[in-house]
């Protein structure tokens, strides 16, 4: 399933010394891993492909 990310927005630091990238929700602000945020099907974009982007709102912002 090839997924599209954008740039992340900044890196944090993390245990292990390592860099985690993170992107900021437009909603609440908050500086979020990408598995705060979920996933959305566009089939308009990629006609006849499963071509999957990351949700612009995380997932406690959106409800779900």
């Amino acid at each position: 399933m090839p997924v599209t990310l954008p740039e992340p927005d900044d890196v944090i630091q993390d245990a292990k010394g390592g860099e985690t990238p993170v992107w900021c929700c437009p909603s609440c602000e908050k500086l979020l891993t990408i598995d705060a945020f979920g996933w959305r099907k566009r089939g308009d974009i990629y006609p006849d492909q499963d071509v999957w982007h990351k949700q612009s709102w995380c997932r406690e912002c959106r409800g779900s």
